[in-house]
């Protein structure tokens, strides 16, 4: 199993590195604003001589950058959305074995990608699913937006830590499940949300073999799971980690910065500092798509935000009753959460985070017919080219 496992990561690792290598020559290179070398500080143009080589550093554009500039010099303004645990440890890696700070970025990603494939084969087991093996790696080595694992960004960390604290929370060990989810949460904002797939986990254990979805065994369990002798013996009570790690950076941000708020007005470049309905957003995207020019690069950005969350929106209807309650609430946590900040921006890259929505994408294309099994990949392979392609050419995708 670990032959196959590392077998899917080097096929992933090959293919990334082999599309990125084509749209060299398809797609011309981006030198924007936005595409300076992030290993100097801003506005400095990448320099040949001196940087490292074209395939190392095109996985640092973007938000890279910025989690390189946090890792070498602290935060600056409107930094502090950039969550402290990825570039801190990229710091630490940077110390401990004299290497530059991108490969220490690229090598954490990598490495926890590749330590998230190994706990998701042991979450499928524990969920009887270990038949959906091939097809689940299959489908998230091609996702279209899965190159961001191995870039330096903080998705293959999220995505280990998350899964980690699932993995605990299914065997019922709610101290490691908790930490995990505790240190996720200093590594994305939607952390948070596992606080409550672990409370439905703890309230599902008093019920054996139950996947949560009859409210009357539910709401039974929950009248005893919270009795204050069991919530001391279970030691469920850690879960507390998970916000308090989020009120832990506010704290620090507060101490760098001089105002906690800096976390929230640091956002406001991207139009995310403000909660807006969801709908409203949906709106906006709606008068994108008849009101902008077709012609644009961003006018496309935008329909692939709505599409991702629209594939997100038809999959958690689908997951209905089909997963575990649990898992189902943390899917759909983690998707409002974002839709709340007033823009789709980065949904592409929210599903990488998220078992319960790879979960349930290879249980609907495990009941489809070969063909569209085959459609299925041809086009996601297809998105892959072109989000890599744009990616490393200099253009903000996701």
């Amino acid at each position: 199993m670990l032959k196959k496992i590392v077998g899917f990561f080097l096929s992933w690792k090959l293919l990334v590195f082999l599309l990125a290598l084509l749209a060299t020559l398809i797609i011309p290179l981006n030198w924007g604003e936005t595409y300076i070398s992030p290993f100097h500080p801003s506005n400095v143009p990448y320099n040949y001589q001196i940087d490292p080589p074209y395939y190392i550093w095109i996985w640092a554009n973007f938000d890279g950058a910025q989690y390189l500039s946090i890792a070498r010099s602290g935060y600056l303004d409107f930094q502090y959305g950039f969550f402290p645990l990825y570039p801190a440890f990229i710091t630490f890696l940077h110390n401990l074995l004299q290497i530059r700070y991108i490969f220490a970025g690229e090598i954490i990603s990598s490495g926890c990608f590749l330590l998230a494939l190994f706990f998701i084969w042991k979450l499928l087991k524990i969920d009887d699913k270990k038949n959906l093996l091939s097809l689940f790696f299959l489908i998230i080595i091609l996702f279209p937006t899965s190159f961001f694992y191995g870039a330096v960004y903080n998705d293959s960390l999220f995505f280990l830590l998350a899964t980690l604290s699932i993995y605990f929370a299914r065997r019922q060990s709610w101290i490691p499940s908790s930490i995990s989810a505790a240190i996720a949460t200093l590594t994305r904002l939607n952390g948070l949300a596992l606080f409550f797939l672990i409370f439905f986990e703890y309230i599902l254990s008093a019920k054996k073999n139950s996947s949560g979805w009859k409210f009357n065994q539910l709401f039974s369990s929950l009248t005893s799971s919270l009795k204050f002798k069991n919530l001391l013996k279970s030691k469920i009570y850690f879960v507390i980690l998970i916000p308090l790690a989020f009120v832990g950076y506010l704290v620090f941000v507060q101490i760098d910065s001089g105002s906690w708020t800096s976390l929230f007005t640091s956002m406001s470049i991207w139009n995310q500092d403000k909660p807006i309905f969801p709908l409203q957003v949906f709106w906006r995207y709606i008068k994108i798509i008849f009101t902008a020019s077709p012609h644009y690069l961003n006018y496309w950005i935008a329909i692939s935000e709505l599409f991702f969350v629209i594939l997100y929106i038809l999959l958690l209807f689908y997951s209905f009753k089909k997963i575990r309650f649990s898992y189902w609430i943390f899917f759909l946590i983690s998707v409002l959460i974002p839709a709340f900040t007033g823009t789709f921006q980065g949904m592409p890259r929210y599903g990488l985070h998220l078992y319960p929505f790879f979960l349930t994408l290879t249980m609907f294309l495990q009941d489809q017919s070969l063909i569209k099994k085959i459609i299925y990949f041809v086009v996601s392979i297809v998105l892959l080219f072109l989000y890599i392609g744009l990616f490393t050419r200099g253009h903000f995708v996701a």
